[in-house]
């Protein structure tokens, strides 16, 4: 998965799109949009920190002071999205791309596919097992 963004965030550096980090678009409701993940994304996630905390309402829990706090494990999703308009015209091709990588690395590794809403997934990471 390092490799795998790593390669992202190559191709997302050579486009024409500014990150102003502001944490605008990770207040999904306010914002408008949802943000997606697959299996492995949240397997790395996991893998690569602390649990997540609390999703108390529509906004992620890791963006606080106008800032992501896990830049490094951050989805594809969080890498793709850019709220600069310049970003329109290479967001959806690279992202169905990737997606697409992203479906055969779980085909390949046996991991069992899903795609799910990442807030749906923290909220669930942060339930109690009964």
């Amino acid at each position: 998965m390092r490799d795998f963004y790593a390669d992202v965030d190559r191709e997302i550096a050579a486009q024409p799109a500014t990150c102003w980090n502001r944490g605008d678009c990770c207040r999904f409701g306010t914002f408008g949009h949802r943000l997606y993940v697959t299996a492995l994304e949240v397997c790395f996630y996991l893998a690569q920190g602390d649990p997540p905390p609390p999703v108390t309402d529509d906004v992620c829990p890791h963006a606080h002071d106008g800032r992501c706090h896990v830049r490094d494990r951050r989805p594809l999703g969080c890498r793709v999205f850019y709220c600069d308009p310049a970003a329109r015209d290479w967001q959806g091709p690279l992202t169905e791309a990737r997606l697409t990588r992203l479906r055969a690395m779980h085909d390949e590794l046996g991991v069992p596919y899903f795609y799910a809403d990442w807030l749906a997934v923290l909220r669930a990471l942060g339930r109690p097992i009964e």
